[in-house]
């Protein structure tokens, strides 16, 4: 509580009584002049480190805060898997809600970003995929790969400015009993000159001038601080190191033997400086008061982030309980946080896990080093046993080494998952009882289908002198309606089988795939005189049935499709993009207006007429299923009357 007015009288009179003792020790002893320079010097120094001292105080309360976000939303992942829009925002909202240094939070699954807060200004962000943009894929692959936090920066952005880039994996079981695996990843971006605003470093008032330095280079302020022999302050972060450095705005004092005035000047010049740094000292403590004010509304700020936090907060140092937020006392079944605090950390685990645990904490030795989610049991206040969700990582409060631990209530994460499993076992019997239905009436229709054609066709020839015109067409009708309808069937079981696992994927040579798709399809090619150009192909790991069914889907429906009385022009091309080979096979068909180049990959959309062409309206949907089965995509550009290039990816080999 900031003193009395009549206390700040009392310490005014008292500093005017030391200054006048002051002065007239100052006349009555030269040599104490030199003396109080010296006093004069470090007394400024001090106030100028405690000056600082409350910056990097400020700096890392804000930046440990915001790069904590990052695990509570990657908690949030483990325990619940994959967000809709609506829960994502509200988590968004709700863990950045007054950090006004965030400037987005998303959240990617596997490697292609999907949702990102806020929209507005990162709606381009959307759908990225990691691996294709080389700025960013190293840190990311980084993180995937040590399962760890990576903060970079400070960097240029490209929305403009400096910025830090911190980058959360999430590992989880993809079905219950399973081993964790890598799920997504959660990033946030940290404006750095929000971040150094927020911590004071532009604050005039001060009366002193700071600048930031980052890997040997000054980002912030002045740029020849360094020749000033300033007080420095380092801050540490996963990322690395940080520097501060301050010196007073007016400069540090100047030694009073290089006045020239004389000297009895000189010693009255020293008494009045000496009498005006007793009064300033009076300043100076009211200064660092409202200073001490302020931090404590800081921290005041950054605990009611943790106490309100969706997430159950505790941290503990050399094993025992500094601090635990709401969430935390509900989870343990405490009435107060008093009640926790001091209490070893390992009383609150059952007794399985303290190994584990112990190895876990031991692990957490700087500032950033993590421990990845694992689900364990605690013991609550009355004795009972509640699964849970933890992550930890090392982070420093007030000075010092913690642990951070941030847990999440497994318990209706156990229901859901046992209730998912139950809906998955059904959907799957549902999956298998549709798939054998559908191969049995592919199966069984295709013999009644054959004796139809037979027996219309036997008419013809019998009857054929008693037919006229018009029932000769019928009887074609007839026939190409039943050899159509045996089509369908045929792509309706191909498709039906895509739905299992097929055989085991194997080192391919699509070369050789895509000779023997062309010498099955030589009769109609040379029918239409087409031309096909090729390329090099790549070997990759695949299924050979269900790629020969890519490939041939692909240059029927090139055929199929061309225009009338143009060859068809038809073209191969391939391409490395990281870790996937990005195919392309162009024609000069017929073309597919942009309103139609998303549905024709479902099943049963044909664009034109029966009497046009016989399709069945499965091959595309074929080659969707074969490429999203071995784990790429497949889309097309398209103009009518011009012609269509259909792309798709596969893994390397």
């Amino acid at each position: 509580m900031p003193p009395s007015g009549s206390r700040l009288r009392d310490i005014a009179l008292a500093l005017a009584f030391a200054s006048a003792l002051t002065a007239a020790a100052g006349a009555a002893a030269y040599g104490v002049i030199s003396s109080q320079f010296q006093r004069q010097l470090e007394t400024k120094r001090g106030e100028t480190i405690d000056k600082l001292a409350r910056i990097r105080a400020d700096m890392e309360s804000m930046l440990t805060g915001s790069l904590t976000l990052t695990q509570g939303m990657a908690a949030t992942l483990y325990a619940h898997g994959a967000l809709s829009d609506d829960e994502f925002v509200a988590t968004a909202r709700q863990l950045s809600m007054d950090r006004d240094d965030v400037r987005n939070m998303a959240i990617a699954y596997g490697t292609v970003l999907k949702q990102v807060y806020p929209v507005k200004g990162n709606e381009k962000a959307v759908g990225l995929d990691y691996r294709s943009n080389p700025q960013q894929w190293p840190a990311v692959e980084k993180a995937i790969t040590d399962g760890k936090t990576v903060v970079v920066g400070p960097l240029s952005l490209v929305q403009g400015g400096l910025g830090i880039i911190s980058r959360t994996p999430v590992y989880r079981p993809s079905h219950p009993g399973a081993a964790p695996s890598y799920f997504g990843l959660v990033s946030i971006v940290i404006d750095l000159e929000t971040l150094l605003d927020r911590s004071g470093l532009n604050d005039k008032d001060r009366g002193i001038d700071v600048a930031f330095e980052a890997d040997g280079e000054i980002l912030h302020g002045r740029t020849d601080l360094r020749s000033f022999n300033p007080v420095s302050a380092r801050i540490s972060f996963p990322g690395g190191t940080w520097m501060l450095l301050a010196v007073p705005s007016q400069g540090w004092p100047q030694s009073w033997w290089h006045d020239e005035r004389p000297l009895v000047l000189s010693g009255l010049g020293m008494m009045l400086v000496v009498a005006a740094l007793s009064f300033g000292a009076a300043l100076v403590w009211l200064h660092r008061t409202k200073l001490l004010a302020s931090l404590q509304e800081s921290e005041s700020r950054y605990r009611n982030l943790m106490e309100t936090a969706p997430a159950a907060i505790v941290a503990h140092r050399h094993g025992r309980l500094i601090f635990a937020n709401r969430e935390a006392l509900r989870l343990i079944g405490a009435d107060d946080a008093q009640s926790l605090i001091d209490r070893p950390v390992l009383d609150l685990i059952h007794p399985d896990y303290h190994p584990v645990v112990r190895d876990r904490i031991g692990s957490l030795r700087q500032p950033g080093d993590e421990s990845p989610p694992i689900r364990q049991k605690l013991i609550r206040l009355n004795g009972s046993v509640v699964d849970a969700d933890v992550a930890s990582s090392a982070v420093m409060i007030d000075g010092e080494l913690a642990v951070l631990a941030i847990a999440v209530d497994a318990s209706r994460t156990v229901r859901a998952e046992a209730q998912l499993q139950s809906i998955f076992d059904d959907l799957q019997r549902s999956n298998d009882e549709l798939r054998q239905f559908t191969a049995a009436a592919s199966h069984d229709l295709q013999e009644p289908l054959r004796q139809i054609a037979t027996y219309v066709q036997m008419l013809e020839r019998r009857y054929s002198e008693a037919l006229d015109k018009d029932g000769r067409e019928f009887i074609d009708f007839a026939v190409a309606g039943v050899m159509r309808m045996r089509r369908l069937l045929h792509d309706l079981g191909t498709y039906t089988q895509l739905q299992t696992a097929g055989t085991p994927l194997k080192r391919l040579d699509l070369s050789a795939i895509v000779d023997a798709v062309e010498d099955e399809h030589r009769p109609t090619i040379e029918r239409l005189g087409a031309r096909i150009s090729h390329c090099s192909m790549p070997a990759v790991m695949g299924d050979e049935k269900q790629m020969n069914l890519l490939f041939s889907n692909l240059l029927d429906n090139a055929l199929r499709y061309s225009r009338s009385g143009v060859p068809p022009v038809i073209s191969y091309n391939v391409t490395r993009q990281g870790a996937f080979w990005r195919f392309s096979i162009s024609d000069n068909g017929i073309g597919i207006a942009p309103e139609y180049q998303t549905a024709i990959f479902n099943v049963f959309t044909r664009l034109h007429g029966a009497g046009q062409t016989d399709g069945s309206g499965f091959g595309l949907a074929i080659c969707r299923r074969v490429v999203e089965r071995h784990g790429g995509r497949i889309w097309l550009e398209s103009q009518p009357e011009v012609g269509s290039t259909f792309y798709f990816t596969l893994p390397t080999a």
